[in-house]
């Protein structure tokens, strides 16, 4: 696959950057250092380069490690819904198993009762009562179900959120590594200057 390469500048100074994203991100990723490096020697002029170029790469890593911290509180959001899910749907599904049983058991108690020629009133009403429990019971079944509904949807945004987290950590870390490219880069250069000094020295 081709990879794309741009040429930007970051504190004046020009650098390529070659990657399999488009050339829109590169570019957005350079300027992201390069305001982050000018917003640093604005505050104070004083840093250099070097300097300049370490405290964004302090700056860039402190956002990835909360932006990271931000991504597990949201992990753990996500599991406290569907566990509530999972409970209720336990319940309901005992409380339906019960009724069943019950009306299994009412059905044949009355089918035994009209062989006999009984009375079946009292069971009836026991019946009728269990019935209406079942009604309310459904009733709050269906409750459950528009909750469930609201949870996915809010899960969904969850989901949305932390996909939109993970980019930006993913822009953090490409960010990151250009700030460390640049680190050495500078160091090289330092080192360069410093050797060409002692050889202007020597003679």
């Amino acid at each position: 696959m081709t990879k794309n390469k741009v040429t930007v500048k970051i504190n004046g100074a020009e650098y390529t950057l070659t990657g399999d994203e488009s050339e829109d991100y590169l570019f957005s990723i350079a300027n992201f250092v390069d305001k982050k490096v000018k917003e640093i020697l604005y505050g104070n002029p004083k840093h250099s380069n070097t300097s300049s170029a370490v405290l964004s790469a302090l700056t860039i890593t402190d956002e990835l490690f909360k932006t990271r911290r931000e991504v597990e509180v949201l992990k753990r959001s996500l599991s406290e819904p569907e566990e509530k899910i999972k409970k209720l749907k336990r319940d309901y599904e005992e409380l339906k198993e019960a009724y069943d049983r019950l009306k299994e058991e009412y059905e044949s108690y009355v089918k035994l009762q009209q062989e006999k020629e009984a009375d079946v009133n009292t069971l009836k009403k026991d019946y009728d009562e269990l019935y209406e429990n079942y009604i309310k019971n459904n009733s709050e079944y269906e409750k459950l179900i528009k909750e469930n509904a609201y949870l996915r949807e809010q899960n969904e945004k969850l989901e949305k959120e932390i996909s939109q987290t993970h980019e930006n950590i993913a822009n953090l870390k490409d960010q990151l590594l250009e700030s460390q490219i640049e680190l050495v880069r500078v160091k090289k250069d330092l080192k360069d200057l410093k050797e060409l000094q002692s050889k202007k020295r020597g003679i």
